[in-house]
């Protein structure tokens, strides 16, 4: 009887520590397996843009591939042009045009304005381009373009912009720098500096 009164509590004294060590083992693990189950969702996610509900209620009518796609054509025939690319990027609409190399930066600023024009008789600018006090609208990018070789003085590149909060859109010669003589300066061309004349003698009146 003894032994068997001996036996029963080492088996209930066993079956404590056991619990205690599983309760233990439980209160460890469950924020590890949490932790884990975070840094495996963000190391699967590394790459992939986040979109969320930054634009909730904004962009308002939404810009669609048919319509970038109609763009793309109409613009491709206009002339001096030969090819047009839309891209979509978040909230801003990028039109890249690359023409004949031959076109001149006041050419490109022309077709910059024709091609503004055709987009507004697309997606109107005050729907589409023009942000309100309760809602953000996209942004405008017209690039044109003989060819990208900034090296090559002959590349001509004219930007036109028209962020949405603007009443109206701006245009930049990007292929010729704002400040021409600081240009020069960096690229070290400045002209060497000339001599200062020597002042004369004016003989002494007696």
């Amino acid at each position: 009887m003894n032994e068997n009164k001996q036996v029963t509590k080492a088996r209930k004294k066993l079956s404590k520590s056991a619990l205690v060590l599983i309760i233990g083992l439980c209160i460890i693990g469950i924020p590890l397996l949490v932790y884990g189950g975070i840094l495996l969702q963000a190391q699967l996610q590394t790459g992939t843009p986040i979109f969320g509900d930054r634009f909730v209620g904004d962009l308002d009518p939404a810009i669609t591939d048919s319509q970038m796609s109609e763009l793309e054509t109409e613009l491709g025939s206009l002339s001096k042009v030969e090819s047009v690319n839309i891209e979509l990027a978040s909230a801003q609409m990028r039109v890249n045009i690359d023409t004949v190399d031959s076109i001149t930066t006041e050419d490109l600023e022309a077709l910059l304005k024709e091609a503004y024009d055709v987009i507004n008789r697309k997606l109107p600018i005050s729907t589409y381009f023009t942000s309100t006090d309760s809602k953000k609208m996209y942004d405008l990018a017209i690039n044109a373009y003989n060819y990208i070789d900034s090296e090559d003085e002959g590349m001509n590149y004219v930007l036109l912009t028209k962020n949405a909060k603007m009443s109206t859109y701006s245009i930049q010669v990007v292929s010729e720098p704002l400040d021409s003589e600081l240009a020069s300066e960096l690229r070290g061309e400045t002209p060497s500096s000339t001599a200062e004349p020597e002042p004369t003698e004016t003989a002494e009146t007696e």
